[in-house]
C-alpha cells in the first residue's frame, strides 16, 4: 500500500504541474502582483486607521483565526475501482492513510501559513508580545490539524464523537479564548489535537473502513480542482453534469429568445451547466462588485467592458460540443442556424451584462454623462464581440 501510495502521489503531482503551467500564466502573474500590490496598500492604510485598536479588533482576530482552522481537505488519491479491487488489503489500508494525513497536514499549512503572514501586523496591533502572537498563530495551526484528523475519522463506520455542529462549536470556542489568553488556548487546542489523534489510532488499527464515503470524497474534491484548471485550459477529466433548475426556467426562455432549436439547446446548456452557469454568475457579481465599489469612472467602464468579454469568452465555447455531436450533423437543418443560435443567445447574454454592470455603477456614481459613456463602450464591446471575435472562433472550429 506504500508502494501504492508512492504512483499515486508522483502522478497526482505530474497532473497538478501540468495545469499549473496554464493557470500561472504571464498575465495572471502579471495580474495577481497588481491586484497585490493593491490590496497591500490598501491593507497598511487601513492598518494605520486602527491606532489604538478598537474595540472590534480582537473579534476581527478571533474570527479570521476561526476562518483559518477551517481548510484541510483529505488528499487521499483514491479511485472509482478501488472499493472492489482494494477491499482485500482493508488491513492494509493504515499505511497508506498515514501517508495521506502527512500529505494533508503539510498542504495545510499553506493557506494557513499564508493566512497567518498577512494577519501578522493585525496581530502586533493587538498583542505588542511575540510570544501572545506565536500562541495565537500556534492556536490556528493545531487547530486545522485537528479539523483533518476529525476528516479523516469520518471515512471509518464508527459513531462520531460529537456532531459536526459541535465540534464547529468547540473549535470556535477555543479559538474565542485568543482575544484574552492566547497560551490557554493553544493549550487546550493542543490537548484536543491529541485526544482526536488517539481515537483516529484506534479507529486505523481497529475500525472497519468506509471505502464508498472515502471514494465519493476525493472524486468531489478532485472535481473542484478541474472545475478550477477548466477556467484556464481544456481538462479532459472534467466531469460534465447538467442539472434540472426550475428557478431558472425564465432565463432559459429570455436567452432563447425566439426560441429555434439551437438558440433552446444553447441556453439550455448555459443555465443547467454547473460550470457554464455558475462561471456566468461569478464573473457578473466579481465585476458587479469591483465597477459598484469604484470611484474612477474611466475604471468602471474598463472593469465593465472587460468583465462582458470574460464572460462571452467563456461561454462561446458552449459551440464545440454542439458541433462534435455527430447526430447535429445529420439534422435536416440549414448549418448556419447553429451560428445564428449562438449569436442570439450571446446578444442577450451581452444584454443583462450591460444593463447589471451600468446599473451597479450608477450606485456610486450616478450621472448622464457616465450613464451616456457606460451605453457607448457596452455598444462597441458587443459589436466587436459579435461582429468579429465569435464568428472568428467559429469559423476556426468549422475549419
Amino acid at each position: 500500500m506504500s508502494e501504492l501510495w508512492q504512483q499515486r502521489a508522483k502522478a497526482y503531482q505530474s497532473e497538478i504541474l501540468k495545469y499549473l503551467k496554464y493557470v500561472l500564466n504571464d498575465h495572471l502573474v502579471l495580474a495577481l502582483l497588481f491586484f497585490g500590490g493593491g490590496l497591500g496598500l490598501a491593507y497598511a492604510n487601513w492598518l494605520k486607521t486602527l491606532q489604538p485598536l478598537p474595540n472590534y479588533g480582537l473579534i476581527l482576530v478571533a474570527a479570521v483565526s476561526f476562518l483559518l482552522t477551517l481548510p484541510g481537505q483529505p488528499v487521499l488519491l483514491f479511485k472509482n475501482a478501488d472499493p472492489v479491487f482494494l477491499m482485500s488489503q482493508e488491513k492494509n489500508i493504515s499505511a497508506y492513510l498515514r501517508k495521506s494525513l502527512r500529505r494533508t497536514l503539510i498542504s495545510v499549512l499553506i493557506p494557513v501559513g499564508i493566512g497567518s503572514l498577512l494577519l501578522f501586523p493585525l496581530l502586533a496591533l493587538a498583542y505588542h508580545q511575540l510570544f501572545l502572537v506565536m500562541g495565537v498563530i500556534l492556536t490556528v495551526i493545531l487547530g486545522s490539524f485537528t479539523n483533518v484528523l476529525i476528516r479523516y475519522q469520518g471515512y471509518y463506520f464508527a459513531d462520531p464523537r460529537w456532531d459536526w455542529k459541535i465540534t464547529l462549536l468547540i473549535d470556535a470556542i477555543i479559538v474565542s479564548l485568543i482575544m484574552r489568553f492566547p497560551l490557554i488556548a493553544a493549550v487546550l487546542m493542543l490537548g484536543w489535537l491529541v485526544l482526536e489523534w488517539q481515537r483516529l489510532n484506534r479507529l486505523m488499527e481497529k475500525g472497519s473502513f468506509n471505502w464508498q464515503a472515502a471514494v465519493d470524497a476525493e472524486q468531489k474534491r478532485m472535481g473542484r480542482l478541474y472545475r478550477f484548471f477548466s477556467l484556464f485550459t481544456t481538462v479532459k477529466n472534467l466531469p460534465v453534469k447538467a442539472k434540472r433548475r426550475r428557478y431558472a426556467d425564465g432565463l432559459v426562455k429570455f436567452l432563447a429568445g425566439k426560441s429555434s432549436m439551437f438558440s433552446y439547446l444553447y441556453s439550455i446548456m448555459i443555465v443547467r451547466s454547473g460550470d457554464l452557469g455558475s462561471l456566468m454568475i461569478r464573473l457578473l457579481i466579481v465585476g458587479m462588485l469591483i465597477v459598484a465599489y469604484s470611484d474612477q469612472e474611466w475604471l468602471k467602464l474598463m472593469v465593465g467592458a472587460l468583465t462582458t468579454y470574460l464572460i462571452v469568452i467563456q461561454l462561446v465555447d458552449v459551440y464545440r460540443p454542439v458541433q462534435a455531436n455527430s447526430m447535429v450533423q445529420v439534422y435536416p437543418v440549414d448549418a448556419e442556424m447553429a451560428q445564428k443560435g449562438l449569436l442570439s443567445v450571446l446578444k442577450r447574454i451581452i444584454l443583462l451584462s450591460a444593463i447589471l454592470l451600468t446599473l451597479a455603477g450608477c450606485v456610486t456614481n450616478w450621472s448622464l454623462s457616465f450613464l451616456g459613456w457606460a451605453i457607448v463602450v457596452q455598444a462597441i464591446t458587443a459589436w466587436l464581440l459579435t461582429q468579429w471575435l465569435v464568428p472568428r472562433y467559429i469559423k476556426k472550429i468549422n475549419r
